[in-house]
């Protein structure tokens, strides 16, 4: 993953290197015998806090929160284990003329400052199916995680506990019709959200009517010309970005 800034000193709009990081490593599903790659599905940023960047990034099963702060590299400066103190004696001799007085603590001064990449939270073991899309709530404090059948909604400061908003998945899988696509919040309100099918429609729910939200509040049917490029070349049946 690499990052960057604004560069200020441009008048134009142009971005600068800023810091880069191995968000996800290659992993094994040996229930399924499945190699999970380390390829970034989704990055969503979060609140900032303590003068730190923090995001979030998925791959197929795993999302991790991290942090982004700048990092002070100090190294020591003075101490009497240097031998310039003492450059015309040897070792043995330099340290027993050493005396009470003579002796100081070392001395830790600045000596770099660079941009360091910390994982916070690693977020796991929730999903059977790849995730398609992470949406982080107004809130700042939960985000939900999407795959192809379900919708899971997840507290930053929990890793180990999700609680499932949305699930399609039909009791014979030889029924499934249509699947996930997408999933987004509101970006107003805290309760409600989004999410697309392939059949290419659009529902509204509201987490405040109930626990599974499988029933939606609004439906929005969307058409798709043939002539799209991405339909077309089958890459996608829907578009992953939904805008309020």
């Amino acid at each position: 993953m690499v990052l960057f800034e604004r560069n200020e000193t441009k008048r134009s709009c142009e971005y600068k290197f800023h810091t880069e990081f191995q968000s996800h490593e290659p992993e094994f599903d040996y229930l399924k015998s499945l190699e999970i790659e380390e390829k970034i599905n989704k990055i969503k940023w979060c609140r900032q806090g303590g003068g730190a960047h923090f995001l979030l990034s998925t791959n197929d099963k795993t999302v991790k929160l991290w942090k982004i702060y700048e990092k002070s590299l100090k190294v020591v400066a003075e101490n009497n284990l240097s031998d310039s103190l003492y450059p015309s004696m040897p070792t043995s001799n330099a340290y027993q003329s050493l005396s009470a007085a003579s002796l100081k603590l070392p001395r830790m001064t600045l000596h770099d400052t660079i941009v360091a990449a910390a994982p916070r939270k690693t977020y796991a073991n929730a999903h059977a199916y790849h995730i398609n899309s992470i949406s982080v709530n107004t809130d700042g404090e939960t985000f939900i995680s999407a795959d192809d059948l379900r919708i899971n909604l997840w507290n930053l400061g929990i890793m180990d506990t999700s609680f499932n908003i949305v699930d399609i998945k039909p009791a014979n899988m030889e029924e499934l019709t249509e699947v996930i696509t997408a999933a987004e919040f509101h970006p107003q309100s805290c309760n409600s959200f989004v999410y697309s099918s392939s059949k290419g429609t659009i529902k509204l729910a509201d987490m405040r009517e109930s626990a599974l939200c499988d029933k939606h509040a609004k439906r929005k049917n969307i058409k798709f010309s043939w002539s799209d490029h991405s339909i077309r070349r089958g890459r996608r049946p829907l578009p992953e970005v939904l805008l309020f």
